[in-house]
């Protein structure tokens, strides 16, 4: 008899060959097993071909039908109804053994101490020195900036929702479901827009640029709730509780993803905090005068050390480059940059 698609699923399942929709539709069936008596069939077929207490590898079984009982008896306590499926589920064990130790008390045993999201988390990384475009499973784009990371969830299209830590450059396709970025210090909430979002964690601030359309951003400590307008930012100093909202250029704050590193007017205290991972190295301003000279520049490709020349033209400043160490496994440090006043 040919078979159908639920068994021919199945099958693939247990052999470890499944896709994501493969994985919801097993889940699905043993989430509502009464009402699927294909799968119900499947189980019982295949659990009279196996040993009562031996695997398919010849290791016992018994401590794992010992874990699954433990969790559907307490089901069954906690709904105060009877649950007759202990002998499906069993032979659930020894059919689905590699996909049974990773889900069974998750998925299969309604033990929902977090949602099915939590699970498989998919993460964008940009390492440093280095800009990455991505797509999101929405239709929604963007890039990623030097020593960044971005999460979201498989299920993305069901609520929108992504967790930054670094600086992202969101173009977000319009929708009637919120799309959610979620940082350290706030969130921000929008329908479909375009804005640049920075929230490095050994940075002293973090902020939100807005280039198009409107977006609504909520501190996690309920200091503030903005909606901002194109060509406004918020910038938020979570160490000293403090915000503020002012007009920018917002070429300045996204030219990054164009290859650019364009300072306006920028403190050289900021403007080195961005060179550091513009090359993947360390600044060290040794003269707190010298942090508050502010820069007016637009580099492309040009390496560190002639950069850093162009700033010295125009600030009283001398730099140095020290010779790179080695820790004690063989692996050499970050190279490592001191600028000072000119004596």
């Amino acid at each position: 008899m040919e078979k159908n698609t639920t068994y021919k699923t199945l099958e693939k399942f247990s052999e470890g060959k499944y896709s994501w929709n493969d994985y919801q539709m097993v889940k699905t069936w043993f989430e509502n097993i009464h009402s699927f008596n294909e799968a119900k069939s499947f189980l019982k077929v295949h659990w009279n071909n196996l040993s009562e207490s031996v695997s398919p590898d010849g290791k016992s079984l018994n401590h794992i039908y010992r874990q699954i009982e433990y969790h559907i008896l307490l089901e069954e306590k906690k709904e105060s109804k009877k649950i007759n499926l202990w002998r499906i589920y069993r032979q659930a064990a020894a059919i689905f053994l590699i996909p049974v130790l990773v889900f069974s008390a998750w998925y299969f045993f309604y033990e929902k101490t977090a949602s099915d999201a939590d699970l498989a988390w998919v993460e964008i990384q940009a390492p440093h020195s280095s800009r990455i475009q991505f797509s999101l499973p929405d239709g929604s784009s963007g890039w990623l900036n030097s020593g960044s990371l971005l999460r979201y969830n498989p299920q993305f299209t069901k609520k929108r929702q992504v967790q930054l830590s670094g600086e992202a450059y969101f173009e977000v396709k319009a929708s009637d479901i919120f799309f959610n970025v979620k940082t350290s210090d706030f969130d921000v909430n929008v329908l479909g827009t375009t804005f640049n979002v920075t929230a490095y964690k050994d940075d002293s601030f973090s902020q939100v640029a807005l280039v198009d359309g409107k977006v609504n951003v909520t501190g996690n400590n309920q200091i503030f709730d903005k909606t901002l307008s194109p060509g406004e930012r918020l910038l938020v100093y979570p160490a000293e509780n403090k915000f503020n909202v002012s007009n920018v250029d917002t070429e300045s704050l996204t030219a990054w993803k164009d290859g650019l590193l364009l300072l306006d007017h920028e403190p050289l205290e900021l403007a080195v905090k961005r060179m550091e991972r513009w090359y993947n190295v360390e600044i060290i301003i040794e003269d707190e005068l010298l942090k508050s000279y502010r820069f007016k520049a637009t580099f492309e490709d040009e390496p560190l050390e002639e950069v850093l020349k162009l700033l010295s033209v125009s600030t009283p400043m001398n730099y140095t480059f020290e010779k790179r160490q080695e820790d004690s496994d063989g692996i050499y440090k970050k190279k490592r940059v001191r600028i000072k006043l000119k004596q």
